[in-house]
């Protein structure tokens, strides 16, 4: 398992990838964790804001797995499937994920994971360093959450009716992260085996847009490569890096 330097805590910053990116180039070591209570411009996949308010879990880990470059794209379903895990194991609940960065709960999103390579002159053999950013809603109520996303989000606190403490849900999600990521090395069919189980769009109807093409088909679960299959209308089977994946309806 890769080791855990340091965490480091915030009350409220804009972004706790940004942040990591800024000690990554301090020259800080893998295993450094950025923690905020709050985010003000917490980002999701393309871009998009992540409403980050107080009550949530929200961090990013700086990791230098030792894993060939060509498996740094599995590294954010790894991370989806340790929230995943964490999740079910700690509280007894049944998510499911939404390729490739979402963490769904009774249909509604929960959390959201967003990786970034980076690569540093400072770093051991020129290795790429990652940066792990996790928001998950735990302790909120919708009612602390942007009217227009109100209805398409949940939290723990929504299925579970008890506060969960944030310090040792941390500690969980940090030691499943990191064993996952290693397991990319050897393991990385088995892991995406397990990940297919728990696919929210798998046999669904399903809409990828991207600025140039929009596909309605049906999800037919990841490649060996991390891909997304989509039946289309015709019976075509395509698979999908980067756009915008949901549920069609």
């Amino acid at each position: 398992m890769l080791s855990l330097a340091m965490i480091i805590s915030y009350p409220q910053i804009d972004s706790t990838n940004r942040v990591a990116k800024e000690l990554a180039a301090e020259g800080k070591p893998s295993g450094t964790v950025v923690v905020a209570a709050s985010q003000l411009a917490g980002r999701g996949q393309y871009g998009r804001s992540f409403n980050s308010p107080v009550g949530g879990l929200y961090f990013s880990l700086l990791l230098e797995p030792v894993i060939p470059i060509e498996k740094l794209p599995l590294i954010t379903l790894a991370t989806g499937l340790a929230c995943r895990n964490v999740l079910h194991q700690s509280f007894n609940l049944q998510p499911l994920i939404k390729w490739p960065n979402d963490i769904y709960l009774g249909g509604k999103k929960t959390a959201g994971i967003l990786c970034e390579n980076i690569s540093l002159p400072h770093s051991p053999s020129n290795m790429t360093q990652v940066i792990i950013g996790v928001g998950i809603n735990v302790n909120n109520k919708k009612e602390d959450f942007a009217a227009e996303i109100q209805p398409i989000i949940t939290t723990l606190f929504e299925h579970l009716q008890v506060t969960v403490d944030l310090e040792s849900l941390l500690t969980l999600l940090l030691q499943a992260i990191t064993t996952n990521v290693t397991r990319l090395l050897d393991e990385s069919q088995l892991l995406l085996e397990e990940w297919q189980q728990y696919d929210l769009l798998f046999n669904k109807p399903v809409v990828h847009a991207t600025e140039a093409l929009t596909i309605h088909g049906f999800g037919k679960g990841i490649s060996p490569q991390g891909l997304y299959v989509i039946q289309d209308e015709h019976g075509v089977e395509l698979r999908v890096i980067g756009g915008q994946l949901r549920p069609q309806g």
